[in-house]
């Protein structure tokens, strides 16, 4: 995989984005003393070279209805990982879902409801293989933030 090399203010940049995704181009230039035009090339540049690879808004799920939130892993003895993969995409509780090396095939997070909702949709992956489903009480940390400690421990 390679590396993208960035320069310090595209690092300022970026860890205001991360911080604020919603400020606006003046106000990036504003704070790092630059014009507006600069900060749009430099965004444009990372965007081009695929470092920023979207905005988006974060949801607080719970306010809307979804009360659990659980880990589910699934191993199977399918040689057809690709067809069970491509279904998973299309299971709107699948929230993410991440291939693995190891004995489970993936690990995905799952959004339901409730405890009912959620063994209906662990018990529509058993037609791939066993599972093993874990809920989660809480999440302390849920966004990885690329700022100057994360930058340092990469770049060891």
């Amino acid at each position: 995989m390679k590396n993208t090399s960035l320069t310090g203010l595209e690092w300022q940049i970026l860890e205001l984005l991360q911080s604020d995704g919603r400020i606006t181009i003046s106000d990036l230039a504003i704070q790092l003393n630059r014009s507006r035009s600069s900060i749009s090339e430099h965004i444009k540049k990372m965007q081009d070279a695929g470092v920023l690879t979207g905005f988006s808004v974060q949801v607080a799920e719970e306010k809307l209805g979804v009360g659990i939130s659980a880990f589910v892993r699934l191993q199977t003895g399918s040689l057809n990982h690709r067809k069970i993969i491509s279904s998973l995409e299309q299971i709107p509780e699948v929230a993410e879902c991440h291939v693995l090396t190891g004995s489970d095939l993936v690990m995905m997070r799952v959004v339901a409801r409730d405890m009912p909702h959620l063994r209906e949709i662990v018990d529509g992956f058993t037609e791939w293989g066993s599972t093993t489903t874990d809920v989660i009480f809480s999440t302390l940390k849920q966004h990885v933030s690329i700022g100057p400690a994360l930058r340092k421990a990469i770049s060891r």
